[in-house]
């Protein structure tokens, strides 16, 4: 693992000293399916509570083509809801490593991601805290966005959606997400 990471960060610091840099953060909402039951027991039994998901991102990307870029960043998703002073807050966060591409259609934007992460939940419901974390895993992403910057450089708007599928030892989360994002080159 350590040879890996060190032959991922040689390449970055190599590529970065010859190729053009952007730096892209993204923020929106979704929907994740659980795959613990435990966890869709524990939901189901707080309806009717109040609900909301924040998607954030950011990446940091080496055009290593035209239309090919090699991005790194964090992704963090907040599945919070609330029903007086109970709650269940479940925080998924991860590491990705990927390729964007431009398939040559104006400014539609493709990637794909290894992912590295897990999810911390925070649940109250009237007894004390509890804090639990699933196992790290390793899981992947795919995306589309549209680029209305594409081929330009400085600020440019991009608007997307992506899966991610995230194992968690015994069950797997798959994520959806639809994003604004910023690209600042």
């Amino acid at each position: 693992m350590k040879k890996i990471f060190c032959v991922l960060v040689s390449v970055f610091m190599f590529t970065s000293a010859f190729a053009s840099t952007s730096v892209e953060f993204g923020l929106g909402s979704g929907f994740i399916f659980y795959g613990s039951k435990t966890l869709k027991n524990t939901i189901r039994s707080f309806d009717e509570s109040s609900q909301v998901i924040i998607c954030a991102n950011a990446d940091y990307g080496i055009t290593l083509a035209p239309q090919v870029i090699l991005s790194a960043g964090v992704d963090s998703v907040f599945d919070a809801r609330w029903k007086g002073s109970n709650h269940i807050y479940l925080w998924d966060y991860a590491a990705e490593v990927g390729f964007d591409f431009y398939p040559g259609l104006a400014g539609l934007l493709c990637s794909v991601d290894y992912c590295l992460g897990r999810r911390t939940d925070f649940i109250d419901l009237g007894t004390d805290e509890d804090v639990t974390s699933t196992k790290w895993g390793n899981g992947f992403a795919f995306g589309l966005a549209y680029d209305f910057g594409h081929g330009r450089l400085g600020f440019a708007p991009q608007v997307g959606a992506a899966w991610r599928h995230m194992p968690r030892g015994s069950s797997s989360d798959n994520i959806i997400q639809i994003k604004l994002k910023i690209r600042l080159d």
